[in-house]
């Protein structure tokens, strides 16, 4: 075979490859080489995302783990305020892990405030250097990252032995609710005899966990106001103005507030008498629940916690962050809740007959989750008085099947242990 022989093929292949490029129109070939510098950012791109992870992952594994055996450490209260509807309660549970409690412990142990969740008992094992000259800004860390649906808005330094749980000597619940229909005068006269001290087992959600539970609870004070603030989206006395429920005292029972308003707002639709709260509250007379349906969590707001002797520590920067957070759900809430208002009032116009119209609390559209937020439907007509009712198992009763059931377990328990 010739030289000549063996440079052929190479010039047929340039020759091939001038021809191809020869067809090509000037547009043609201007598209061809943008196609060309993207695809070659591209590559550039994928080659700097991957040596940054590199990076990254070498970078992990040099960290040093943090020790917190060398870390002091001590109690400290948290006051936090989560929106609580875009969660699944508060406390952890094992279905689901979109609870306040889940991102509280994980922004704590993010912040290496807390070493595990098993060990840290909500005011155990929170770390602070008091060899420092300053404070850790506690308020500030965890507002780093946590979502902005859950804030936490002060700090204070707890005396040994002292309980969040069990040494707060006071708690305040606010409950909101359209006026809607109600009388007012008639739930304050209701809610007036719930002040004091009484056994509010008709008024809760029975917990026999305890062989002896006591229903004894103290309320200090009720009140019932209808909201005139500038947030306001209706003309007076049109149905859709605010209400809020104020219940002041030194503990509750399991949803007792829940049940409270839904006692009241039967009171206030005219559909009990305001004597009914002094009548279940007498436990000679009524020992028994009669069955009546709760009102809704959505309004319920646990607001405040008062402790003797804590003084509680605001950062101001993050005070103003917070603020700033709380004013952008204000306005996105309020501008979703004008729109349905003007929806509304353009609708309602349009009905002739001004007699007709529907009033609020009668509607399923005061209804979360099948539970109304004004207690029951108006529109049933075969309302049946609540004293009249089914009423549900004594406590008596329910201790003993909750004691006997307990008892067959750990008999059960001993066997298998014995085999």
């Amino acid at each position: 075979m010739s030289n000549e022989e063996i440079k052929n093929p190479k010039r047929k292949l340039k020759s091939d490859d001038d021809e191809k490029w020869s067809q090509l129109s000037r547009e043609q070939i201007i598209q061809r080489c943008q196609q060309l510098e993207k695809h070659v950012e591209q590559l550039r791109n994928t080659i700097v995302k991957k040596k940054g992870k590199e990076s990254n992952e070498k970078k992990t594994k040099t960290m040093r783990p943090f020790d917190f055996s060398k870390q002091p450490k001590r109690h400290i209260f948290l006051k936090f305020f989560y929106l609580g509807w875009e969660y699944h309660g508060f406390v952890v549970q094992e279905t689901t892990s979109e609870t306040v409690e889940d991102f509280l412990f994980g922004a704590l142990m993010k912040t290496r405030l807390i070493e595990q969740r098993a060990t840290s008992n909500y005011h155990r094992c929170g770390r602070t250097d008091r060899g420092d000259t300053e404070e850790l800004n506690y308020v500030h860390m965890l507002n780093g990252v946590l979502p902005n649906s859950i804030r936490c808005v002060a700090w204070a330094s707890v005396p040994d032995g002292k309980s969040a749980r069990f040494d707060c000597i006071s708690r305040s619940y606010r409950y909101y609710f359209p006026k809607a229909n109600l009388d007012l005068d008639r739930i304050r006269q209701a809610a007036a005899d719930l002040v004091g001290t009484h056994d509010f087992r008709n008024f809760c959600k029975l917990d026999i966990t305890n062989s002896e539970p006591t229903f004894i609870r103290r309320i200090d004070n009720v009140t019932v106001e209808q909201l005139n603030s500038g947030h306001d989206l209706n003309s007076k006395n049109s149905g859709y103005e605010m209400c809020e429920l104020l219940v002041h005292g030194s503990g509750f029972l399991w949803h007792q507030i829940r049940c409270v308003v839904a006692i009241l707002i039967s009171i206030g639709q005219g559909k009990e008498d305001a004597s009914l709260v002094r009548m279940l509250l007498d436990i000679e007379k009524y020992p028994c629940t009669p069955n009546y349906q709760l009102a809704s969590e959505l309004p319920l707001v646990l607001f405040d916690c008062q402790f003797d002797g804590v003084d509680w520590i605001c950062d101001q920067a993050s005070l103003r962050i917070t603020i700033c957070h709380l004013q952008r759900h204000w306005a996105s809430f309020q501008i979703r809740a004008t729109m349905t208002k003007a929806m509304l009032d353009n609708l309602e116009n349009q009905i002739s007959d001004k007699q007709q119209l529907p009033i609020l609390g009668q509607l399923s559209i005061v209804d979360t989750d099948s539970n109304s937020l004004l207690g029951y439907n108006n529109t049933r007509r075969d309302y049946q008085p609540i004293l009249t009712r089914p009423v549900r198992e004594s406590v008596e009763a329910k201790v003993e099947k909750f004691q006997n059931k307990k008892t067959k377990l750990e008999t059960t328990d001993e066997i298998n242990q014995s085999d």
